[in-house]
């Protein structure tokens, strides 16, 4: 409900912006407010059985920079190789991979509906990164050891991909959200691990929650709120890659934290 009234919010100012007359009262209308996210963080033994599983991947990688880097979905399927600095154990990220629509339904000569102020570079079809939505979600951060070797090996066998993505699909083309959370799910139902709701039944974890995960296993480490803002890279930190340059040394001692809680030894 939330996105919905953003999305038609959005619509009805840009009407306006394009000279046509909409009524005060209807872009004035009520937001339906917060209510409950059905989100929740994995406990470290399921996400430890899931990272049991993804690490007979080839693309382990791919779960271990979720479950305890925290990266956004999106900010992991456009990871490219540039922003992987191996020998300082770091990666920037400062790029999303995002599918645009085009100007005209299933016309490409028409061009891309480019969201006013973002910044885009496309790759492949629809395919573009773009830059986060805040300055706090371009950030620089430290690899644990674990991920420094997956990440060494991953690079000799990795897809090649013209625009140098980290994991892309086997083609070398940008791999597809959908298809990203076909592979979650499909681990997570590997390692029989289930999220038990208020009312007693049980769902598949949501792979946003990998994220949730994350945050929760650096608070479970004593870690600061603002060290965990920093990683995850929320908008309430200010200035946060130069924070992790001048604080690098905390903030990859509490990623390593997080690794041995789930197994992952460097």
């Amino acid at each position: 409900m939330q996105r919905t009234h953003a999305v038609l919010g959005k619509m009805l100012t840009d009407a306006v912006a394009e000279g046509y007359r909409v009524p005060q009262r209807a872009r004035e209308a009520g937001s339906p407010g917060a209510g409950n996210s059905p989100r929740q963080p994995l406990s470290a033994e399921s996400a430890a059985m899931i990272l049991a599983v993804a690490t007979t991947r080839p693309d382990a990688s791919r779960w271990v920079a979720a479950l305890v880097e925290g990266l956004r979905p999106a900010e992991a399927l456009g990871l490219t190789w540039d922003m992987v600095n191996l020998d300082a154990e770091t990666m920037t990220l400062a790029w999303q991979l995002k599918s645009l629509p085009y100007v005209e339904a299933r016309k490409p000569e028409s061009g891309f509906r480019v969201p006013r102020g973002f910044e885009s570079r496309q790759i492949h079809g629809a395919y573009h990164l773009v830059r986060p939505k805040t300055r706090a979600g371009s950030r620089v951060i430290p690899l644990v050891p674990w991920l420094v070797e997956a990440l060494s090996s991953w690079k000799d066998h990795a897809p090649s991909s013209p625009c140098g993505l980290v994991w892309p699909r086997a083609d070398g083309t940008p791999q597809s959200a959908e298809q990203d959370r076909r592979q979650w799910y499909k681990i997570a139902a590997e390692a029989e691990v289930t999220v038990t709701l208020p009312d007693g039944s049980t769902r598949r974890p949501l792979l946003y929650e990998a994220r949730h995960t994350a945050a929760t296993l650096l608070l479970a480490n004593g870690i600061d709120q603002t060290t965990i803002k920093a990683v995850l890279g929320h908008s309430s930190v200010l200035s946060t890659q130069s924070y992790l340059h001048t604080d690098r040394t905390r903030t990859r001692a509490a990623l390593a934290a997080s690794a041995e809680m789930v197994g992952l030894r460097g």
